[in-house]
């Protein structure tokens, strides 16, 4: 029966990145995409199936969920890209409205949709004991959780420590399924592009904005295409990667190395 993958977070970005390079796997004609995001993606995929809604709206969460299921029989896969880095803003002039939306994106999405999804990737597992992508849940995180602080930043940061730390408790709770958190690297997304343009001038510290520019200049090496995450991302999806243990979060070619060691 073929696998079905439920990308949260699937139009945009990474989770974009994500659902195109499972199409150009070796097994993605055994594979049914489901992308959930939030606006139209760029390029619609015919090979995909595309569910336009609002991660944060309980009800679009469920319909998500009772689509997959209804369509085609269960979820095996939960992939959960979906994530927001606004407000950047110093604290004393936060809107807090705006803080509780990436905290209802970026942490309390994943763990609604772990929910709904528990029950099918329990029984994906049980069903597929050999099959390392079945009964797995992937999170994109950040290493801004607690390695990397920027002025203004307190929001984004906040939600990733969150986020990292639900991965773990997660795994500890939930003993059959896989649980694996994935750091991307500086990527060049919307993100980059709005500090290296002098949006966030007066908030972020002159030094943090200058370090962005210099970073952009270097290249690939320093911002990567999403390209790579996504690519790495899929084969964790997929079952070619085993990845690390669950309940860690690595970076993503710490769990999908290009050289691997051992036997």
């Amino acid at each position: 029966m073929p696998q079905t993958i439920l990308i949260v977070g699937g139009t945009e970005g990474i989770g974009f990145e994500v659902a195109k390079a499972i199409r150009t796997q070796p097994d993605a004609l055994k594979t049914n995409r489901v992308i959930f995001g939030l606006v139209e993606p760029v390029k619609i995929e015919r090979s995909a199936t595309y569910f336009i809604g609002d991660v944060t709206n309980s009800e679009v969460r469920e319909r998500a969920v009772r689509y997959c299921i209804d369509k085609f029989g269960g979820i095996d896969t939960l992939v959960y890209s979906a994530g927001v880095i606004t407000p950047i803003e110093r604290i004393e002039n936060l809107d807090m409205e705006a803080v509780k939306r990436t905290f209802d994106v970026n942490v309390f999405g994943a763990m609604a949709m772990v929910q709904l999804c528990l029950p099918y990737l329990r029984e994906s597992r049980i069903s597929n004991p050999l099959n390392a992508a079945h009964g797995k849940i992937i999170i994109l995180t950040s290493a801004c959780d607690s390695a990397v602080t920027y002025h203004g930043w307190t929001p984004y940061c906040t939600t990733k420590a969150a986020l990292t730390r639900f991965i773990s408790c997660l795994a500890h709770e939930e003993r059959l399924i896989c649980i694996q958190g994935v750091y991307p690297k500086l990527t060049r997304t919307k993100m980059p592009k709005d500090v290296i343009a002098g949006k966030y001038e007066g908030v972020m510290a002159d030094h943090e904005i200058e370090r962005f520019k210099i970073w952009d200049e270097v290249g690939d090496e320093m911002v990567e295409p999403p390209e790579w995450c996504g690519e790495a991302v899929a084969k964790l999806a997929l079952g070619l990667f085993e990845g690390g243990k669950s309940g860690e979060t690595l970076y993503y070619d710490e769990h999908v190395p290009k050289k691997i060691t051992g036997t």
